[in-house]
């Protein structure tokens, strides 16, 4: 509650930056982790930084002494060969440390990659996931970073699992996290990437939402709701909004905007599967990420409510757009009448 002491882990990461202004506002007391050299000097009298390396030995008991709640965002996305170590090992002895601590609400973001490439398009929370006891590349159309990533990932979920057994857990496996500039950064990919990719399902789930989700989650396992010891997962996903293709949003931008990044002509899915299955040469009875629908019923059904929503979040990035856009005028007319 409003008050306590909340652990946030990967605090200046891209979740990890709302979540923290989201704590400060509702009135929590935050001790955040960086891994940067220099703790940001930047916050409240609310806030205890703590530079921490999650990948070493480091005592993480002092760490989450006096913490009511425990929110671990913190990650390692692209160095595969730290995968293991910081996503597996620490989310596992942070976990205990938290159990034997007797912190009361333990959350935990995993990601939708522990699924790899569903053999069903559907995919709920009980829909099978990537082996853990050895690797499969055929198991998804990816990277084989991404697919580290997805494994470890689940197998921290898995540690989790092991060891609550007072602590109320709750694991949330979100979709693709953006934020606005993410949002209009399609621009800014190659021009091959935007042909192939306009038509596919982006599968964004906007930030504010995700820190949102997270802080819910917290505040009801801090009430008390659920047993001890349980530990529930929920994907974190909004694929069954209206228009999510990057298309449908690229018509928008270039509408706002001027922009002629925005304007590309739209290849047949079936060439981005057949650049897909060369590239990863996997089964084609698997789906690749695009092909993919991850179902957010299981949490609407706990009473979540998007605070933002991708509809807003994307009127958000549109404003932007148009704001720059209008600025850029001003730039060009004012050069335009400028005296030579």
């Amino acid at each position: 509650m409003p008050g306590e002491t909340v652990l946030v882990t990967g605090a200046t990461g891209r979740i990890g930056r709302v979540v923290v202004g989201d704590l400060l506002e509702r009135g929590y007391r935050i001790r955040a982790t960086t891994s940067r050299t220099q703790p940001p000097s930047e916050g409240s009298q609310r806030i205890d930084w703590c530079q921490v390396d999650l990948a070493g030995s480091e005592d993480l008991n002092s760490l989450v002494g006096g913490c009511s709640a425990v929110l671990h965002l913190a990650a390692e996305i692209g160095k595969k060969h730290r995968m293991k170590a910081v996503n597996e090992r620490a989310t596992e002895r942070l976990a205990r440390a938290a159990e034997d601590a007797g912190v009361r609400a333990f959350c935990y973001t995993s990601t939708v990659a522990v699924y790899g490439s569903g053999r069903s398009v559907a995919i709920s929370e009980s829909s099978p996931v990537l082996s853990l006891e050895r690797d499969v590349a055929s198991e998804y159309w990816a990277l084989d970073y991404v697919r580290e990533y997805g494994r470890t990932k689940l197998a921290g979920e898995r540690a989790i699992i092991r060891i609550a057994d007072q602590m109320r857990c709750v694991v949330l496996r979100p979709a693709v996290v953006v934020d606005i500039g993410q949002i209009i950064g399609i621009r800014d990919w190659n021009i091959v990437k935007r042909m192939l990719a306009s038509h596919r399902h982006a599968h964004h789930i906007y930030v504010g939402d995700v820190s949102d989700a997270l802080i819910w989650c917290m505040e009801r396992s801090l009430a008390g709701v659920g047993e001890p010891g349980q530990v529930d997962i929920y994907n974190l996903a909004e694929d069954d909004r209206i228009m999510p293709r990057h298309l449908d949003f690229m018509r928008k931008a270039f509408a706002a905007s001027g922009d002629r990044r925005y304007r590309v002509v739209s290849v047949p899915w079936v060439i981005d599967w057949l650049h897909d299955f060369l590239r990863f040469h996997s089964l084609p009875i698997r789906n690749p990420l695009w092909r993919m629908r991850f179902s957010g019923d299981r949490l609407k059904a706990a009473g979540y409510k998007f605070k933002y929503g991708m509809a807003k979040a994307e009127q958000l990035a549109l404003a932007r757009l148009a704001k720059e856009a209008q600025a850029d005028r001003r730039a060009d007319l004012i050069r335009h009448n400028s005296p030579v």
